[in-house]
C-alpha cells in the first residue's frame, strides 16, 4: 500500500459543514499570505525606489495582518462573528482599566444652618392624615 493515499489527505476544499473555527483560521491565513506578500512587495518598491507605493503597500498590508489577528482571536474564543470578538475584548479592557466614580461634591462637616433645618423639616399631619392615624391606633 502506497503511503500517498488520496482518501489519507485532508482535503484542501471548504465544506458547508466546517466549523466556524476552522473557517476562521482559513480566512486568516489568507490574510497572512496576502500581507506577508504585500511587505515583499514593499520591500522591492523601496528597492525601486518608490516610496509612495512602499508606504501604500505596508499599510495595507499592516491592516491585513491586523484583520488576521482578529480572525485568529475570533477562532480561539469560537465566536460566530470577529466583530463581536472585538467588542468583547474592548469590554474586557475596559474592566482591566476600570476607574470608579469619585464624585467632585462631598457634603461639608458642620451641621446645616438652622434657617436651612426650618425649610426641610416635614409638614404638620392634616386632619385626613390625624384621622386615619387616629383609626389606625384602634385596629393596631
Amino acid at each position: 500500500m502506497p503511503q500517498d493515499n488520496p482518501r489519507d489527505k485532508k482535503s484542501v476544499y471548504t465544506y458547508a459543514g466546517n466549523s466556524p473555527v476552522e473557517e476562521y483560521l482559513e480566512v486568516a491565513s489568507i490574510y497572512n499570505k496576502e500581507a506577508k506578500q504585500l511587505f515583499e512587495r514593499a520591500q522591492q518598491a523601496l528597492a525601486e525606489d518608490r516610496q509612495e507605493e512602499a508606504r501604500l503597500l505596508t499599510d495595507i498590508a499592516i491592516s491585513r495582518r491586523e484583520k488576521a489577528e482578529e480572525y485568529e482571536k475570533a477562532a480561539k474564543e469560537n465566536s460566530d462573528d470577529p466583530i463581536v470578538t472585538e467588542i468583547l475584548g474592548y469590554q474586557q479592557e475596559l474592566r482591566d482599566n476600570y476607574i470608579p466614580h469619585t464624585p467632585t461634591y462631598t457634603a461639608p462637616e458642620d451641621d446645616l444652618p438652622q434657617d436651612w433645618l426650618k425649610e426641610y423639616k416635614r409638614p404638620p399631619l392634616g386632619r385626613f392624615a390625624r384621622l386615619v392615624a387616629w383609626f389606625g391606633s384602634w385596629i393596631s
